[in-house]
């Protein structure tokens, strides 16, 4: 994590010192909406929203050598009421394929696997305060995720925080979550993630770096301009391929953790157009047997990649 606040700390300079005169000379400016994330509650969308997106993470090697991957990465997304529903697919492009089949004992020739897939409903419960202070959030979904053949791995859980308002809108808490998945064994079966929660709204950020002289006053036709700066981790399982040249219908966990800087172009109320750099760190993929008995970890080097979007508003 230290690495992740690092670029953290790297891409924010950069955005505080070469933004502000930039703003002032083409109107750009932030944004209202909540944009700095680490683990935030999800809003309740009144009216439905369609999103696309396409991120692509460059090159990597595993870190003690044999072998190299990039991952692009599509995805789908509705949300409305309470509901978000979401597909997400990605693609492997892998390198060095007698290495791989050394690492993961498959023989030359064969990549681990293809494409993964993941369809996901979730339910917002709670969204709510109590006190002037505090902040509490609590989500369901049922997931299942794949390589090839549905189901796969079938996951129901929770995840929820609690988050303090310590300073003029500035919030840091603690998130927790946890999933059921099909694979009924201790090594995939009821782990609990707890995890730190920071999050600001734009609307807040803009004028904290106004009042220290480092934002400019929003000129004409900054509405339409935004930015956002984002950290995220994650980790999720997957049901592998009856064929699957390591473990035939075994599981895959990947985990994936990044940091983001986004701009968002709003031509309008109903669209958001969204485009940005991020660091991938902390990878790794975590495979699994049949009966879902952990057998081995590995590790990916660091990697640079893009993420761009598509929003749409009824």
């Amino acid at each position: 994590m230290s690495r992740a606040l690092a670029i953290s700390a790297v891409l924010l300079a950069a955005l505080l010192v070469f933004a502000p005169r930039a703003w002032a000379q083409s109107g750009v400016s932030m944004g209202d909406g909540p944009g700095f994330l680490v683990a935030a509650p999800t809003n309740v969308n009144k009216t439905l929203q369609l999103q696309g997106g396409l991120g692509h993470v460059g090159q990597a090697d595993f870190t003690n050598g044999l072998g190299s991957v990039s991952v692009t990465r599509a995805s789908l997304s509705a949300d409305y009421s309470i509901f978000h529903l979401s597909y997400d697919i990605d693609y492997f492009k892998w390198a060095g394929k007698d290495a791989l089949g050394r690492r993961f004992g498959t023989g030359g020739g064969l990549t681990p696997w293809k494409t993964l897939q993941d369809i996901t409903l979730q339910a917002r419960l709670l969204n709510n305060r109590f006190s002037d202070n505090w902040r509490y959030w609590v989500n369901a979904e049922v997931n299942a995720s794949y390589e090839v053949v549905a189901p796969g791995a079938v996951g129901v859980g929770l995840d929820g925080g609690m988050a303090y308002d310590f300073w003029d809108g500035w919030m840091l808490g603690l998130t927790a979550r946890t999933v059921a998945l099909s694979a009924l064994n201790s090594d995939l079966f009821g782990d609990v993630e707890l995890g730190l929660a920071v999050a600001v709204s734009q609307k807040t950020l803009r004028r904290t770096l106004q009042s220290l002289g480092l934002l400019q006053d929003s000129g004409p036709g900054s509405e339409h301009i935004a930015l956002n700066f984002a950290i995220s981790t994650q980790e999720k399982t997957y049901g592998l391929a009856p064929d699957n040249p390591i473990y035939n219908s075994g599981y895959l966990s990947v985990v994936r953790s990044k940091v983001g800087l986004y701009l968002d172009y709003l031509p309008n109320k109903a669209l958001t157009f969204s485009v940005g750099p991020e660091y991938h760190y902390n990878r790794k993929y975590k495979l699994y047997n049949k009966a879902g008995s952990y057998k081995s970890s590995h590790d990916l080097d660091n990697a640079w990649g893009g993420f761009g979007r598509i929003l749409w508003r009824f």
